[in-house]
């Protein structure tokens, strides 16, 4: 395992997966095309097609169009990039696995050498200020030999394609589908090589499964609605994330993707020896110490009721949390006994998951989830409903929590809550995203001077009232409010300062 960054900047990227679908729907509406049809959770063939030069590097392109911190993310190119437009897993599966730009999309690369195609995307992306680029790779070779398995013969293809990546200077892989996307010994094999050929690059692995935990075949009432009720995807899970660096815990159904998402998380930290990245659930990010893989953007506005395109500002606070407070490895997990059960019931032709459709769909996830950190106290909000929540003490001593929206009787919001924390170590940071009826921090053995408070994304600094025992502080939803500036939707983050009594004495 390398080194841990000291900044969130080498585990952080901003996907175009999303983009691309956002743009395929916009497609068909204009064209009076027909709606796009999903095929499995690799998406639209039309968003497959919106991936090119002109679209991410063009004159006001994806690469300029995100307006937050680009320095600490990656620009992850998704699925498509690197075939030719038209080709599709339905019907031409072994054209996947290249690594080399597709000269007809990215014209700027024709007739260089695939690693010289690669650098000149890389430089590109850094032009715009981003770090650079990420790629998705599927999960097998390209050609008429796909479908064989993983075996010695392979080696030296994936073994010229991390050449190509160490030559090219580009630093992340997204491993995905393919032949070999349930293969543990090909992902641990890519994972040994990287760091042997060339340290720097960043592998990150994931498990294929259904967007929703627990519904597809599931017998055990018990386990329904549940990470652990696919036991095919728990122990292939349980495995990845022993050797990966990164393990993404892949695809969701927005409607209910902070249940299934946190669920997966919740089970999985304990098991990781690496970051976990929780996808675009950034709020779960920044308080449990995960890496986020951005996908929300502002071509998403006005497109689905449930999409986070108007949550911008959320993505641009995680970043500035994660500079105090990096994704982290290790520590100790705490999951708390109470499961909550968000539900939503899917129309007819909702989602390309044909399981969930036209049906109620429930998904559970712990109550309250902690890294390094005693669990809270949660009691209801006026609804009766409790929310989800998560905190972590970062190895370097930050605190984050936060409150996760719900998804009740198929509408999602904050549901209000009284939150107790109980804090220890001095930090001198803490940070509270989401938004609560009141939130009680209580410190172990410390007596806390003073405490101010401002939004994450900067303004003016509150003082905020210490208790009378000089052991804690409050806030309620109308000061959070009151703190918290946005130029969208974003639900707020928080950061207080504390300073101690003798501190530094």
């Amino acid at each position: 395992m390398k080194k841990q960054t000291n900044g969130c900047a080498q585990y952080g990227y901003w996907c175009t997966w999303l983009t691309q679908n956002y743009l395929a729907e916009r497609y068909s509406r204009q064209t009076e095309h027909e709606k796009p049809k999903f095929i499995g959770d690799q998406g639209a063939k039309i968003a497959r097609s919106m991936i090119n030069e002109n679209e991410v590097f063009g004159g006001n392109g994806w690469a300029s169009k995100w307006e937050g911190t680009r320095q600490d993310l990656y620009l992850m190119l998704d699925d498509g990039w690197d075939v030719p437009y038209g080709v599709h897993p339905a019907d031409r599966r072994d054209a996947f696995g290249s690594l080399e730009t597709n000269e007809e999309r990215f014209p700027s690369t024709a007739g260089k050498a695939p690693a010289e195609r690669l650098k000149i995307l890389n430089e590109k992306a850094k032009a715009f200020g981003w770090k650079g680029i990420g790629i998705w790779v599927a999960a097998q070779r390209c050609g008429k030999d796909f479908e064989k398995p993983f075996s010695s013969a392979s080696e030296e293809y994936w073994r010229e394609r991390i050449s190509w990546s160490k030559q090219a200077g580009v630093t992340y892989l997204k491993i995905d589908w393919g032949t070999s996307e349930h293969d543990n010994v090909f992902r641990k094999f890519l994972s040994e090589t990287a760091e042997e050929l060339y340290p720097e690059l960043v592998v990150e692995h994931a498990v294929c499964c259904p967007p929703l935990n627990g519904v597809d075949g599931v017998t055990d009432e018990g386990l329904r609605g549940r990470f652990t009720g696919d036991s095919k995807t728990v122990e292939l899970a349980k495995e990845a994330v022993s050797y990966s660096e990164v393990f993404r815990t892949y695809d969701v159904l927005q409607p209910l993707s902070v249940a299934t998402t946190l669920d997966r998380a919740a089970y999985l930290l304990p098991f990781a020896k690496g970051y976990l990245n929780v996808e675009d659930e950034v709020y779960l990010a920044a308080a449990l110490g995960c890496q986020a893989g951005i996908m929300r953007s502002a071509y998403g506005i006005g497109l689905d009721e449930w999409d986070d395109s108007e949550r911008l500002q959320e993505a641009e606070a995680t970043i500035n949390w994660q500079k105090i407070a990096p994704p982290f490895v290790g520590g100790e997990m705490l999951v708390g006994e109470e499961i909550l059960f968000d539900d939503y019931t899917f129309r007819k032709d909702e989602t390309w998951y044909w399981v969930a459709n036209g049906n109620r769909i429930e998904q559970g996830a712990p109550a309250s989830v902690a890294r390094n950190a005693p669990l809270p106290l949660v009691k209801a909000g006026k609804d009766g409903n409790k929310p989800f929540v998560a905190l972590s003490r970062h190895p370097n001593g930050a605190y984050a929590a936060a409150v996760l929206p719900r998804t009740v009787c198929g509408k999602r919001g904050y549901v209000g809550g009284e939150i107790e924390f109980s804090v220890s170590g001095n930090p001198e940071r803490i940070a509270f995203f989401g938004i609560a009826d009141r939130a009680a921090f209580l410190f172990d053995g410390a007596k806390l001077k003073s405490v101010t408070a401002k939004s994450i994304l900067g303004g003016e600094e509150f003082d905020i009232p210490v208790s009378k025992e000089q052991d804690g502080f409050t806030v309620d939803g109308t000061l959070i409010t009151r703190l918290w500036r946005t130029k969208d939707k974003s639900a707020p983050a928080i950061v207080f300062t504390v300073e101690y009594e003798n501190q530094g004495r």
